[in-house]
């Protein structure tokens, strides 16, 4: 048991990018964020497909943005990560509904 605890402890702990709430681009971005994906999550619980798709468009955008103009990288990795659950939890919808 001991061999196995010491195993855990030393593989190294995934390199996730996160906020650094310090800086006042990366909280406005949060704030952004924040706002869109709620927006979206509406739109998905709505079904309003058009709308929830535009959403999605925005979250790549920013993403884009963070890396284009922003030249932050541990935005822009955050800003794909929020589109890629956005699109999932769309699936996620259309699969519910098609079973239902």
């Amino acid at each position: 048991m001991t061999h196995l605890n010491t195993m855990a402890q030393s593989v190294p702990a995934a390199n996730t990018p996160a906020f650094d709430l310090s800086n006042p681009q990366h909280l406005a971005m949060r704030k952004l964020m924040a706002d869109i994906f709620s927006r979206h999550a509406n739109a998905v619980s709505d079904d309003s497909k058009l709308c929830a798709e535009r959403y999605l468009g925005i979250a790549f955008c920013l993403e884009r943005v963070a890396l284009q103009v922003l030249n932050d990288d541990v935005l822009a990795a955050l800003c794909l990560d929020m589109g890629d659950v956005m699109s999932r939890s769309e699936f996620a919808r259309q699969v519910a509904r098609a079973a239902a």
